[in-house]
């Protein structure tokens, strides 16, 4: 658990933090969006320009050994990171989305085929699946959310049938925090069928608990750098290595391939074979300097200290009868937060807050599907906390949303 000088101190390190906006210190809270940036991941990619820039795996010059040494030292640092068995379980993308997108398209897929997935899907776990379903004439099911804003056990066990191919999950809800059972949710699956594969997006969780892809037994695990306090364009895809061995490549070209004829191409094994073209190295090289900084002052502080953070905001939100706060009974939540307020319009809060720095998400948070089938036409307004934010800010946030309130009513 962090104390007041060591969120002090973590706060120093990131330079965004100084900012005024409109005559009024930043008050971030849109981190399920993307994190603001420490200052050594802003130091490391100039450093990473300045020192080391060149293309990796070619192996004929200085630069180059440089510059494939710290990528492979990135794919070792994720992979402690998540517990994973091996590098060649980690292949660098651009981002969740692309990961996802990835393992739509790289599988071999029959016709009866079925996808599943849930309610509380981000768009990015949507539509890649959707398109798939209509390309190859699939079938896609819902998974219903029961009234703690989690996904019903009984309805995923009515679900699965011997033609279910993926369950593709998030692990934590980017509208209201929801952590998903996922131990349970995998043990059902694989003892309804140990083929069936499973994708677990971590885009909202991996910053905020420790991950283990051994303990959760999941086949893919996708992430984003840019939601771990990291760099923008660089995803992050676990796939287990037996896995890997069954997915056709994603791209073609430079980077994935070991020999090339005119009549047949002989593809690099494991993880090379997904990253055709040249990768986003200075945001490889940037991020791993930002988990070892995470590592340093451990995940699991991170978890203690936002749910004190979280569980503050959400007594003082309850406190103002005007506030409708979704999943309010919910003991098993992240550090996020949706809400609205009775009888006024949404983005008419986002605007006021903006006005006195206050940073927020006003909409339907890329779940359109969710807020549709909840009858939310004008979305919501959430609040996600990282390890910077504190219960001053939390204050001042509270204290302008109820002068507001007060001015709208």
């Amino acid at each position: 658990m962090f104390n007041k000088k060591e969120i002090k101190l973590i706060r120093e390190k990131f330079p965004i933090l100084k900012k005024y906006i409109n005559g009024y210190k930043l008050i971030y809270f849109d981190n399920s969006s993307t994190t603001q940036k420490p200052k050594i991941l802003i130091d490391k990619i100039k450093e990473y320009y300045y020192n080391y820039n060149s293309n990796i795996y070619r192996y004929n010059n200085y630069l180059s050994v440089k510059s494939t040494m710290y990528v492979d030292e990135c794919r070792k640092i994720i992979k402690q990171l998540i517990n994973a068995n091996s590098i060649k379980e980690i292949i660098f993308t651009k981002s969740t989305t692309e990961s996802i997108n990835l393992i739509s398209v790289c599988l071999n897929y029959f016709k009866k085929n079925e996808i599943i997935i849930s309610q509380l899907e981000h768009h990015s776990n949507i539509i890649p699946w959707q398109i798939l379903c209509k390309r190859k004439k699939l079938k896609l099911k819902i998974l219903k959310i029961n009234k703690k804003y989690n996904i019903s056990l009984n309805n995923l066990k009515s679900k699965l049938t011997k033609e279910t191919k993926i369950v593709s999950l998030t692990h934590i809800s980017n509208v209201f925090g929801t952590i998903l059972p996922i131990k349970k949710i995998v043990e059902i699956i694989k003892n309804y069928n140990k083929d069936i594969l499973i994708v677990l997006d971590c885009a909202q969780s991996i910053a905020h608990i420790p991950i283990n892809v051994q303990e959760l037994k999941v086949d893919f695990l996708v992430f984003s750098s840019h939601k771990v306090y990291g760099p923008t364009g660089l995803g992050i895809l676990y796939c287990k290595k037996e896995i890997l061995n069954k997915l056709i490549p994603y791209q073609y070209g430079g980077g994935m391939i070991k020999k090339v004829r005119y009549k047949r191409n002989i593809y690099d094994k494991y993880n090379k074979k997904l990253e055709a073209g040249t990768l986003n190295i200075e945001s490889i090289y940037s991020f791993m300097y930002v988990i070892k900084y995470l590592k340093k002052i451990k995940i699991y502080n991170i978890n203690i200290y936002e749910n004190k953070l979280i569980n503050y905001l959400k007594k003082l939100l309850l406190k103002n009868k005007n506030i409708i706060l979704y999943g309010k009974n919910n003991i098993y939540s992240s550090s996020i937060l949706s809400f609205n307020i009775k009888n006024i319009n949404n983005n008419d809060i986002g605007l006021l807050l903006n006005n006195y720095g206050i940073q927020v998400r006003i909409g339907n948070q890329c779940a359109e599907p969710l807020m549709k089938y909840l009858r939310l036409n004008g979305g919501t307004i959430r609040v996600s906390l990282g390890i910077y934010n504190n219960k001053k800010e939390i204050n001042k946030f509270y204290f302008y949303l109820n002068k507001i309130i007060n001015k709208l009513k």
